[in-house]
């Protein structure tokens, strides 16, 4: 399967505010920019994005090569949750991805 076949769907929710395309856009790219280099099948994440008092809460769930990763991040910005939600997801990924490889 060539690279471009794969897709990567990614839902969003949103709690205690309001859904805004540039954020929905933004957070849709981010993931699947980090998720492509690691996915080797179509993938699925769900991801939550919410407010509680002054935190601003990135939270995603997703199953990719036979395991489960879930990832919260949060941060005075939902920008800055969700930049910082990726980096965690990549580090996750790729730990993942060498513990795989070698095993091999």
């Amino acid at each position: 399967m060539s690279d471009s076949a794969r897709v990567i769907n990614v839902s969003i929710a949103f709690l205690n505010i309001e859904s805004t395309d540039a954020i929905k856009q933004y957070a849709t790219d981010k993931v699947k920019h980090c998720v492509q280099k690691f996915a080797h099948q179509d993938t699925e994440a769900h991801m939550v994005l919410k407010v509680e008092k002054t935190r601003q809460i990135a939270e995603i769930s997703m199953h990719l090569s036979g395991a489960d990763f879930i990832v919260k991040e949060e941060s005075d910005s939902l920008y800055a949750s969700i930049d910082k939600l990726t980096d965690s997801l990549s580090q996750q990924l790729r730990k993942h991805k060498d513990k795989v490889t070698s095993h091999h």
